[in-house]
């Protein structure tokens, strides 16, 4: 009688976790796991001063972000900045010293909360303001935006200034690098605001600057352009990608697509280089002189797309986090190289690198601004990692010039 041969089981998410974690002393220099007590939807690296300081005998550099909370049963939500305490190694360029990586730079360092402030209803997005690091917006589940200094002595009345348009939830919000205190906010009820929130900060609900209600359908996502400072884009469920002017009522560039996008991010090393993402799981690169089709799409996601930035550090570096527990590295540069068959199972070429260590959906992740390649990134089940991939990786070996190639044959 032949033998009935069972079918192969997929991997559960708890086994794929275990082997992330067996390969983590290969594939990273640091990694840091810590379990909130509440989801947070929102994670963004502060752009804290590196410091060194001497801890039993170990040189760290202490280094900070800005998370939320999104509580139940009627528990307080809070804006939180959370502090990691950074082995030396980790914060320079430097691979650790042999031997020391597995010991001292992964799993070891956990984020501490270092202030909290009271927030009405859950955050949903927090952003530090780039002229004034201090001061923090944060949009929540009502579409209200608040705005926080950090400096205040009181953490209750940290809270200067709330702004009131949207009706409905809303997760854009983005500061504008270019002109100090414009902050664009997007909402579930289709619209989009500019604000000033430089002036007159003693007024509690004050109006718009513009607003823009060319969409119609719940706007996604919204970003400043790097270098334009009236250009910025806006992503939404009725599947266009709108270039907006702040001197103009009409987009000045509009895209169909086929399936909606979540969201969008300008390179901040090219002035025409444009990505989104969304639903399809893919990754699409505009051209913004001719966004009627992607340059290139990407594939490597599962699942609907998060959160989507080009790195501040690499030129042609652009990250993703999904729906599909990965947040994933592409490097523009390698599209379209050649790979060998082996290489091509694990992904299409610029495909850099794959963080597979959560186990839930990603909320958001954050390039850190002080330390090139540092990572963070949160997922729906309280997890908040910081991560950064191994310098062998990121930089590896090159062969001497007098190899002869015929020695790896």
């Amino acid at each position: 009688m032949a033998e009935v041969q069972e079918e192969e089981q997929p991997t559960t998410i708890e086994e794929e976790y275990d082997l992330w974690l067996s390969n983590v002393p290969m594939m990273y220099d640091f990694v840091s796991e810590t379990r909130l007590t509440w989801p947070s939807l929102t994670v963004q690296w502060l752009p804290t001063e590196l410091k060194p300081r001497e801890v039993n005998g170990i040189q760290l550099q202490r280094q900070e972000l800005l998370i939320g909370t999104l509580t139940a049963d009627d528990e307080p939500n809070y804006l939180k900045i959370a502090a990691i305490d950074l082995p030396e190694s980790v914060v320079s360029s430097s691979s650790p010293p042999q031997g020391e990586s597995d010991e001292k730079n992964h799993h070891n360092s956990k984020i501490k909360i270092t202030k909290k402030f009271k927030h009405d209803f859950e955050v949903t997005r927090a952003r530090f303001m780039p002229q004034s690091p201090n001061i923090f917006a944060t949009l929540n589940g009502k579409g209200t935006i608040s705005v926080f200094d950090r400096n205040s002595p009181e953490k209750d009345a940290a809270a200067i200034s709330s702004y009131s348009y949207h009706k409905e939830n809303g997760y854009g919000l983005a500061f504008n690098s270019n002109v100090s205190g414009q902050l664009l906010s997007c909402s579930d009820d289709s619209t989009v605001a500019l604000w000033d929130i430089s002036s007159s900060s003693d007024s509690s609900n004050k109006s718009p600057l513009q607003t823009f209600t060319n969409h119609t359908d719940i706007v996604n996502d919204c970003k400043w352009h790097e270098f334009k400072q009236t250009v910025f884009g806006t992503v939404s469920e009725d599947k266009t990608l709108l270039i907006h002017d702040t001197k103009s009522k009409s987009p000045v560039s509009e895209l169909k697509v086929s399936s909606a996008f979540n969201t969008l991010a300008f390179s901040k090393h090219s002035h025409n280089l444009l990505a989104a993402a969304g639903t399809d799981s893919n990754v699409y690169i505009y051209d913004m002189r001719n966004i009627s089709k992607p340059l290139h799409s990407m594939s490597g996601h599962e699942d609907s797309v998060t959160s989507l930035e080009f790195s501040p550090h690499q030129d042609g570096l652009i990250t993703s986090s999904a729906s599909d527990r990965r947040v994933i590295m592409w490097d523009l540069f390698n599209i379209g190289a050649e790979q060998q068959q082996d290489d091509a199972y694990d992904g299409v070429p610029e495909l850099f690198m794959m963080h597979g260590g959560h186990k839930s959906p990603v909320n958001e992740f954050s390039y850190n601004l002080n330390v090139p390649w540092l990572m963070c990134s949160v997922e729906e089940d309280n997890v908040l990692q910081i991560w950064k991939p191994a310098s062998k990786i990121v930089h590896p070996p090159k062969p001497p010039a007098d190899l002869d190639v015929r020695t790896l044959e």
